[in-house]
């Protein structure tokens, strides 16, 4: 890749552990204090502010992690949390003093995923944006911009993740965004892999995005095939996955972990193959019943969510395990502490530009073109999150 007569570099993301994960560790937790430091001009309120910081992020994951990625030069511990050091980390770092003081206003958005196309040549079996598939476009690309544009400017969002559909399908004018956008912001893509060739790949890196999202859905090719409603759909993940990390960018993958699927056995299996793959990250989301599951009984049962969190927790917690991706299981991390979604930490923009708590609650708030960010986010806190309402009776079991 040659750029003004010069060659750039591309590094591998890979794992760090070890020396090198606690001299980051220190230098990262340094970083927080020196942000706070210049917040408050008070370093008691600093150190205080930090120590929040680490005990929330314990309260995630209960056990330590054992290791981070490193991806050109920038170190990540979390998929929702921009790499350090950067100007986005920076960010989010700023917003999370924020949050965590008492009697703030909680509207401290640090995470948005913004379904920027109806486009998709799959038919997903999980599919939440099933109802808008392959309509007709109804944000232009000035919209897409005017939307990025309105939540870059509240400050505090460290990191847009842009969804579909299927993204690619709208390439040129993902790049465009990403481009145009202020660089105060990670950028990630969550897609099927569907043409994800070395030359979108290239483009992705020069837009300065952070890295890339793959659904997968089994550990066996011909199930995720039919998962995916798509012939040879796990045969182009191979593809993307390797033209991902000859770019150099972080590569993680998304389970949707259905009933037929969970066990200690696949989920082992599935582990075998994201390290195969090369995945930094791999994220276990759940099954609701929304969009194609609209109606359908696909909620795990107590026993398959224990058996998740078990792998979870194992597998993120102990050193004979530093050679496998990070593992994230969001549901764990709402049963304990509740839903980070309607604008608390994260929330969701559908292919229309109407807002939602989450990507499973199918209940706007409002319209990101039309109306004020603010009073969008105001509404959805209101309303709450329904998926973490309908779910919190299984809380204190399973926390038990």
């Amino acid at each position: 890749m040659v750029k003004q007569g010069k060659i750039q570099q591309i590094n591998p993301s890979r794992l760090i552990s070890g020396w090198e994960l606690i001299i980051i560790r220190f230098l990262l937790r340094f970083r927080i204090f020196q942000i706070g430091i210049k917040k408050y001009r008070n370093p008691v309120k600093a150190f205080m502010g930090l120590k929040r910081m680490v005990d929330f992020r314990r309260s995630l994951n209960v056990t330590k992690l054992t290791r981070f990625v490193k991806s050109n030069n920038r170190y990540f511990f979390g998929l929702n949390v921009p790499g350090w050091p950067s100007k986005s980390f920076d960010t989010f770092v700023d917003s999370m003093f924020e949050r965590h003081e008492s009697g703030k206003p909680k509207q401290h958005l640090l995470s948005l995923m913004f379904a920027i196309t109806k486009k998709c040549p799959l038919k997903c079996e999980h599919c939440f944006e099933w109802d808008r598939l392959n309509q007709p476009e109804t944000l232009s690309l000035d919209d897409l911009k005017m939307i990025i544009q309105k939540f870059q400017s509240r400050g505090g969002l460290g990191q847009i993740q842009f969804s579909g559909g299927e993204p690619l399908q709208r390439f040129d004018d993902l790049i465009t965004i990403a481009k145009t956008a202020k660089k105060s912001t990670d950028f990630w893509v969550i897609t099927s892999g569907y043409g994800l060739n070395k030359e979108k790949a290239k483009q992705l890196k020069e837009a300065e995005f952070s890295g890339v999202n793959i659904s997968l859905d089994h550990w066996d090719g011909d199930m995720h095939d039919t998962f995916r409603g798509m012939p040879g759909s796990y045969t182009w993940i191979e593809k993307a996955c390797k033209n991902i990390i000859n770019e150099g960018l972080v590569l993680a993958l998304t389970l949707c972990a259905t009933k037929a699927f969970t066990s200690e056995k696949n989920l082992w299996k599935y582990a075998e193959l994201a390290k195969k793959l090369g995945a930094n990250f791999v994220q276990i989301l759940e099954p609701k019943a929304v969009g194609h599951y609209a109606g359908k009984n696909v909620d795990l049962s107590y026993d398959q969510q224990l058996i998740i969190e078990k792998f979870f927790l194992k597998i993120n917690g102990k050193e004979v395990f530093n050679h496998f991706p990070i593992f994230q299981y969001p549901a764990h991390h709402q049963r304990k502490i509740g839903c980070f979604g309607s604008g608390d930490m994260y929330m969701y923009v559908d292919s229309n530009g109407d807002a939602h708590a989450c990507p499973f609650c199918q209940t706007a708030s409002g319209n990101c073109i039309s109306e004020s960010i603010e009073n969008t986010i105001e509404k959805m806190q209101v309303k709450g999150c329904p998926i973490n309402q309908t779910n919190s009776a299984n809380a204190n079991a399973i926390n038990n």
